[in-house]
């Protein structure tokens, strides 16, 4: 029996990062806390670094990090790359994305007469937009029968830069251009802005009118249009977005009946997130 707890125990320490280290001893969590570091270090650096500047970053010793990158990259907390440096893995990324879709589906059933109604007054594909991280998950959804393909291009995680819904929330979060560029190049369609300085001047244009425009963003032929929903919150919690194709929008009227529409969701519902 004892020597069944032994191996028990022994397992436990390898998940955990192999036996903890003298200078773990007697400090609560030592491993977690050093991995917390570790995944802190990458979030903070402005590319992806080598195993030199993690240890350098973290202040973790490059032997130990050895182990540790390992356990963190099997867990897909951290990507190896061919040219041996790390970066963020997608896991937290995906918990934050379900955690956020589930406050956005929240809302858009809170909101779903103010959708309909904005349906009906445009026949247009109406959704409800969140973002997490660098991704926007829309929620919500309706659609007619000949939007059918745009919906389904809708159900998938996109990045943001690419999203008129992703776009409204960064600049509408104060959320600087040059974070996208940090690590990355962006790589889109011809008319995706892709330029830190560029975006900056789109964010400023958003922060001015209140509206967001997108056109082949997703879809060559889609043209979005978003508005942000704050509900009594500084930054907005998520963005109405209406979209059709390009020869079936007119965009002065369709971003006066958005404002409509978040302006009555704004009265019924603020404070309610």
């Amino acid at each position: 029996m004892d020597a069944e707890r032994n191996s028990q125990a022994q397992r436990g320490a390898a998940v955990s990062g192999s036996v903890a280290e003298p200078e773990e001893a007697g400090v609560a969590g030592g491993p977690l806390r050093k991995a917390f570091a570790v995944l802190e270090s990458m979030a903070e650096a402005s590319r992806p670094v080598t195993l030199s500047e993690l240890s350098r970053l973290a202040g973790v010793p490059k032997s130990s990090l050895h182990r540790l990158m390992n356990i963190l990259t099997d867990l897909g907390l951290a990507i190896r790359m061919e040219s041996k440096y790390y970066e963020l893995g997608d896991y937290l990324y995906e918990l934050a994305a379900a955690s956020s879709s589930a406050r956005a589906q929240r809302l858009s059933y809170t909101i779903t007469p103010f959708l309909i109604e904005l349906f009906q007054l445009t026949h247009k594909v109406v959704s409800v937009g969140t973002l997490s991280g660098n991704k926007v998950q829309h929620v919500g959804t309706l659609y007619g029968q000949e939007h059918v393909r745009f919906a389904k291009a809708l159900r998938r995680p996109l990045p943001a830069y690419r999203t008129a819904a992703g776009k409204l929330l960064l600049a509408k979060s104060r959320r600087s251009p040059d974070d996208l560029y940090s690590s990355t190049p962006l790589a889109g369609t011809r008319r995706t802005v892709t330029r830190a300085d560029r975006m900056r001047y789109e964010f400023e244009r958003i922060r001015r009118t209140g509206l967001s425009y997108t056109r082949g963003g997703c879809i060559p032929e889609l043209v979005e249009l978003a508005a942000p929903v704050h509900l009594g919150m500084a930054d907005p919690v998520a963005a109405i977005v209406v979209c059709d194709t390009v020869n079936n929008v007119d965009l002065p009227s369709l971003g006066r009946t958005l404002l409509n529409t978040v302006g009555a969701i704004e009265e019924n519902y603020a404070g309610t997130s």
